[in-house]
């Protein structure tokens, strides 16, 4: 497999499996998170206002950097144990 590299040019390879892991699962937390503060009485009202603004621009920010991710492929076909997501629309890409 080919190395990891960052930027706009990669949005047309794929991203590595390990950062969609972990993208997913800081979202996932953060999400959680962010939903329990509304509801715990941990911290006051103002203290959770900035920390649902800082924690969902974080949000955003990995899941729209993400894809700036990617490993350029050589050849035509990779192992389906490397594959972790696919495009169902082949044939109309063809």
């Amino acid at each position: 497999m080919g190395e990891v590299k960052f930027g706009t040019k990669q949005l047309s390879n794929p991203t590595p499996a390990k950062v969609n892991l972990w993208v997913r699962v800081f979202t996932v937390s953060g999400a959680i998170f962010m939903a329990w503060m509304a509801t715990a009485s941990v911290m006051g009202p103002n203290t959770k206002d900035v920390v649902n603004q800082i924690l969902g621009l974080m949000l955003g920010l990995a899941n729209g950097l993400a894809p700036l991710f990617g490993v350029e492929i050589n050849g035509n076909s990779v192992p389906a144990a490397d594959v972790t997501a696919i495009d169902t629309d082949h044939e109309k890409n063809n």
